[in-house]
């Protein structure tokens, strides 16, 4: 008897800083999916920035079906950051520290839904009441709606917080419903104590569909890269007036990258504001600074982009400016040029 595993579905993450793969998020599977796993005769390889799970199948012979499949059966995987610098790179709001990203496939199997930002808790965990406003009746629901815990608070017996306990709970989904005096505020939450101990940034939820064994879905998680405006701040030393006044920086690499070209204002030092560098801070009282900034914002990338030229008038002095690091928060660049 041979065995044989097929596709049953993949996670690819995608990332428009990259040109090719992305491979800055590992892909967790909790205790209670590797269980899952081992019930449905399924496997779980990571490779590359994929994740894809396989199902053990019948030989050809008898048909090549799942030996276990199991439909309705919910796989839920984590995703933790690998690189320190991914919100350097990618727009991201500022939730993206403390709020964490929940995909599941509900509106279509074989596509991710846009994902909702949940707070990860552990099993006992507090929330805090998001208004002083009272009377408030707090409500914890399950994910099919069904309340589990009520409580109210009312100014004469006041608390800024009501404390949960989820242990020995499965992990999942919840809200935490607020209802003020002037409205409802829902509050999405994510119990798992494992995800929390792993530090991950998001999560999945995926529904096994039945189609999956004949059809494998490739499940995207789609990343934009930051945008932000390119400054060149030039620092010339031993420059006199008219040779500085020559600076230019020109994209001369556009059509060679095939991509839309990236035009420069140019701003001298008397007229910089404070989002800009501090002139005196880049010449300690010596030489002169002009700053090159990029006319519209630009997507950040790994591929360098070529033929980004400082000049003085035709004589190219840097062929190809650097682009800004992963590491760095900003694009803010210092060129420093100077003459014997």
């Amino acid at each position: 008897m041979t065995t044989q595993f097929k596709t049953l579905f993949t996670v690819t993450i995608a990332h428009a800083y990259y040109r090719q793969r992305c491979e800055d998020v590992a892909f967790i599977i909790p205790a209670d999916t590797v269980q899952l796993l081992r019930n449905g005769k399924l496997l779980a390889k990571e490779s590359e920035g994929r994740l894809t799970l396989l199902f053990e199948a019948a030989e050809a012979n008898q048909g090549g079906s799942a030996l276990r499949p199991m439909p309705g059966r919910t796989v839920r995987i984590g995703l933790r950051l690998l690189n320190p610098f991914f919100s350097n790179i990618t727009k991201v709001d500022q939730s993206f520290a403390s709020l964490k990203l929940l995909y599941g496939n509900v509106g279509a199997p074989a596509v991710l839904d846009v994902p909702t930002k949940v707070q990860l808790v552990g099993d006992l965990f507090s929330h805090a009441l998001t208004d002083d406003a009272r009377p408030v009746t707090v409500t914890l629901r399950d994910k099919a709606g069904m309340a589990l815990q009520t409580d109210e608070v009312t100014a004469a017996v006041d608390r800024p917080a009501i404390s949960y306990d989820l242990t020995g709970v499965a992990p999942s989904a919840y809200l935490i419903d607020e209802l003020f005096p002037d409205g409802l505020t829902r509050n999405p939450y994510y119990s798992d104590a494992e995800l929390v101990q792993a530090g991950v940034f998001g999560l999945m939820e995926v529904k096994i569909d039945a189609g999956f064994y004949t059809t494998p879905p490739d499940f995207q998680i789609v990343f934009e890269a930051r945008e932000e405006t390119l400054k060149y701040y030039v620092v010339a030393h031993n420059y006199g007036e008219t040779e500085f006044n020559q600076l230019t920086v020109s994209d001369a690499g556009a059509v060679e990258d095939e991509r839309p070209p990236i035009q420069f204002v140019k701003r001298s030092a008397d007229a910089f504001t404070e989002d800009e560098i501090s002139p005196a801070s880049l010449t300690a009282g010596t030489g002169r600074v002009v700053l090159f900034k990029s006319d519209a914002v630009v997507a950040r990338t790994n591929k360098a982009r070529k033929k980004i030229q400082l000049r003085k008038n035709d004589e190219v002095l840097i062929a190809h400016l650097p682009q800004p690091q992963p590491e760095k928060t900003n694009a803010d660049l210092i060129i420093p040029v100077s003459k014997p």
